[in-house]
């Protein structure tokens, strides 16, 4: 198996994965924070979606989605008061309506591309497959992090299937 077989099918894991992790999370249980400086839990979601531009470029898909700046750093107030925080409902919505085009971007990446080289501010990634990797990583920690959110919220455990 190909090292981008294995890629997509974290890939595929993370998709099914961020629906089940927001699964029964209201709007209201959403922004609860836990304590001073953790992310909530839709803070966290829209960072998910902030994280998929990443593999879209790679897979040279087209993504329109107004508020990802609010979601690139720790959690904070809007970034501009003429874009208002999107609700959990629709962070779920812009993740689900690009995942299938991220995906078969991805899938059409050549070896030659994925072991190019990149540039990128962490020594650790020099090619767009150890970029990628990072990416899925990251989708996985922070999916992660929710799954422990919900279940401080009172929730029954992620769902694998």
């Amino acid at each position: 198996m190909s090292a981008k077989d294995q890629l997509l099918i974290q890939y595929d894991l993370h998709t099914a994965l961020f629906n089940n992790v927001l699964v029964d999370i209201n709007e209201e249980e959403a922004a609860v924070r836990l304590a001073p400086g953790i992310n909530h839990v839709k803070w966290l979601a829209g960072h998910l979606v902030w994280g998929q531009l990443g593999l879209a470029r790679m897979g040279n898909v087209q993504v329109n989605i107004p508020w990802t700046d609010h979601f690139n750093t720790q959690l904070s107030e809007p970034v501009s008061k003429e874009i208002e925080m999107p609700s959990l409902d629709e962070i779920k919505k812009e993740w689900n309506r690009y995942a299938e085009a991220i995906r078969e971007g991805l899938s059409q990446m050549s070896e030659e591309s994925l072991n190019g080289p990149i540039e990128f501010p962490l020594p650790a990634f020099k090619t767009t497959e150890s970029l990628w990797t990072f990416i899925n990583h990251h989708q996985a920690y922070t999916i992660g992090q929710i799954g422990i959110l919900r279940r401080a919220l009172g929730k029954e455990a992620m769902k694998y299937r």
